[in-house]
């Protein structure tokens, strides 16, 4: 790699030259991942990136007693996961597919796409999340590598999120089921503070179900299966400002399914399923984190770093002993520094991010493929704050190579960002950004990356260089906080936001000749003429009166400019009708509370020209009702049940692909109960 090691001298450099020590400690801040932090704290810096992240949607599960990510998901209007399935599904934030973003749990980076796009997310267990957050606007330096449409960082609990002041012992147990899919869970924890600050966390759960039942009673055939979930987590937080988390966690789904990519129509396989039969598949995703930090008496220094293993694989004994596999090794170290500038209080933060992925395609009648691709970031971004003014700027260096068998490409670039807010009275505060980011390996699965010919040209010479793929995005909006209700007892947060994210030079493949395209060879790498732009309008609102919540979530956007390549449209963008999402939640009393949630989306009438992977849809809305209780006798039992797709309505998702004018079906009428119990 042609590292510019210098940038780190300007990272250091900028930190001794931005001001004198403040006199405020890092841990005596408001939080910098909630912009719903108290707005007293004005003399804080409040600025987290450029852009404005959204909420924490961990509060929000047990409502629908989520099972997989797209249920974690399910309240977010700008967040489209279709595929109907758990093979199937895809994740776009911002009509953004996922594996444009920077994702990581506890800090380990997202791996590759496997079988086509299966890996990633789907296996990913809700009952252990900490926190999830979003940031679809414009990235920070210090956002991570490959951010191009945002980021999503997903955090596990420990054991001390879960034990009470005092307490050195609990548990957690529940038992669930469902009837779209005839779905038995059982999940569980255990955990204990073992003195001196130290936590120990081992979690379990174990779930299985069966062919997915679409609305109107059709059923999915070969969409069940079984998952199951090992976390262990070691935590020590120590009075003297060290921290360490140390966690291990692996997930395995498996199932018989069909062999084509998760998402083909079940419609459209052979009604004999002798020619193409379902196969035993499975999908393990195992990785191992590690946490260490130490904030000192100095405001200068809170040190951090997290470095991960991570390996993703995709499994079919019955096909030739096929495997698809990914391992993903990195490393952040940084900085966080609280400085005074004149009047001005900021957080600079700097340091350095490194990963390496490798991907293995492997199978009986033919010699292993491999393909990799490493990425060296070093970053300075600072974010200030004086009474009713917040900025935040920064850099961001990345030097990447991607190879494929024998043949590679490297290159760098160097990009920045700018945003600030403004508090203009009345409850109001204005905020605008803008931010890039690179990446140099595109979006090919390992599943097509085994079919990478020898010699493989890069824009058309074996020896060419591939230029990155280049984001640039600009978001801009409001924000009031006040009440409606004469006694002010009431709160309302509103949120208005518009962006647009521009990606240049993206990266296309070449697969000549006839057939699927998982068996034809991939014989060049080339950037794309087109430049891909994503926008929209989000207007975003949540609403506290006494026992009475609610929120509102609207969407806008369009999908425009993808380069007409079928795999190359499944795995960039996707264009979707405008969507709203309502919630209700009323607390009846403190053991009983009931909710609502309305989902709205418009038809889809607008999408690229001569193609065949998102087609025109019809729009659709779905009704789902909640409700729990805590019985007064027994305080710790929890009893929760929960209606989905209440109407039982038949609908795909807009983002699902298609074939033949065919598209896999969301679930239909799904009821859901579920009994817990904690001490």
């Amino acid at each position: 790699m042609n590292t510019s090691f210098q940038y780190l001298g300007l990272a250091l450099a900028s930190a001794l030259l931005l001001g004198h020590p403040g006199t405020l400690r890092a841990e005596e801040q408001a939080s910098q991942s909630d912009t719903t932090a108290d707005p007293d704290q004005a003399d804080l810096p409040r600025v987290t990136v450029t852009g404005q992240p959204l909420p924490n949607l961990v509060d929000a599960l047990p409502r629908t007693q989520a099972r997989d990510v797209r249920e974690i998901f399910a309240e977010e209007a700008n967040i489209d996961i279709g595929g109907g399935t758990r093979t199937g599904q895809r994740l776009y934030l911002r009509g953004i597919e996922g594996t444009n973003l920077n994702i990581s749990v506890d800090g380990a980076r997202q791996g590759q796409n496997l079988y086509n796009h299966r890996g990633g997310l789907s296996n990913l267990d809700p009952a252990i999340l900490r926190q999830v957050e979003i940031q679809p606007g414009p990235p920070a330096a210090d956002q991570g590598h490959a951010a191009l449409g945002g980021s999503i960082r997903f955090e596990t609990i420990d054991a001390q999120d879960r034990l009470a002041p005092g307490q050195r012992f609990g548990f957690f147990a529940r038992t669930a089921v469902a009837s779209a899919d005839d779905t038995f869970r059982n999940l569980g924890a255990v955990y204990g503070d073992l003195g001196a600050g130290v936590g120990l966390l081992a979690y379990h759960s174990r779930s299985s179900f069966s062919d997915l039942r679409i609305g109107g009673g059709e059923k999915i055939p070969f969409s069940g299966g079984r998952d199951q979930t090992r976390l262990f987590r070691l935590s020590w937080l120590a009075e003297t400002g060290h921290r360490l988390r140390l966690g291990a966690e692996r997930n395995e789904a498996r199932g018989l399914n069909f062999q084509q990519r998760g998402d083909y129509p079940w419609q459209v396989q052979p009604e004999d399923f002798r020619a193409r039969p379902p196969r035993p598949q499975s999908l393990t995703r195992e990785s191992v984190t590690l946490e260490y930090g130490y904030d000192g008496a100095s405001p200068w220094l809170d040190v951090s770093l997290k470095a991960y293993d991570r390996e993703d694989d995709w499994f079919s004994p019955e096909n030739n002993e096929e495997r698809f596999n990914s391992q993903t090794t990195g490393f952040e170290l940084r900085n966080d520094a609280i400085v005074t500038i004149a009047d001005w209080v900021a957080q600079l933060s700097f340091g350095l991010d490194w990963f390496e992925q490798d991907g293995r395609n492997t199978r009986t009648n033919r010699e292993a493929r491999f393909n990799s691709y490493e990425n060296l970031g070093l970053f300075v971004q600072n974010r200030m704050s004086r009474g009713r003014y917040s900025l935040s700027f920064g850099v961001r260096h990345d030097d990447f190579e991607t190879s494929f068998r024998e043949s590679s490409s490297g290159n760098s670039k160097t990009l920045f960002n700018l945003g600030g807010d403004v508090e203009v009275g009345g409850g109001f505060n204005l905020f605008a950004g803008y931010g890039g980011a690179v990446r140099g390996a595109g979006t090919i699965p390992i599943h097509f990356a085994g079919n990478v010919v020898e010699g493989v040209l890069f824009n058309g010479e074996p020896d060419g260089k591939i230029q990155p793929e280049t984001s640039g995005s600009t978001e801009a909006g409001f924000r009031w906080r006040g009440g409606l209700h004469p006694n002010r007892n009431d709160r309302l947060d509103l949120r208005l936001y518009g962006y647009r994210t521009r990606i240049s030079d993206p990266i296309v493949y070449e697969q000549p000749g006839s057939g699927g395209l998982g068996g034809r060879p991939v014989t060049e790498f080339r950037n794309a003429e087109e430049t891909i732009t994503f926008e929209g309008v989000e207007l975003r609102s949540n609403y506290n009166l006494g026992p009475l919540r609610a929120s509102l979530s609207l969407a806008r956007m369009r999908t425009l400019d993808l380069p007409n390549l079928p795999q190359f449209l499944a795995r960039f963008g996707a264009p979707t009708g405008n969507r709203g999402v309502l919630n209700l939640s009323y607390e009846i009393r403190p053991t009983i509370e009931v909710g609502y949630t309305l989902t709205g989306v418009r038809r889809l009438s607008s999408v690229q020209e001569d193609q065949i992977v998102f087609i025109p849809r019809a729009g659709y809305s779905t009704h789902d009702i909640f409700a729990s209780w805590r019985p007064e006798a027994v305080p710790r039992l929890d009893v929760r049940l929960a209606v989905l797709n209440l109407g039982d309505r038949e609908y795909a998702r807009h983002s699902t692909f298609t074939q033949n004018g065919f598209a896999t079906q969301e679930p239909g009428r799904d009821f859901r109960l579920s009994v817990g119990y904690e001490f």
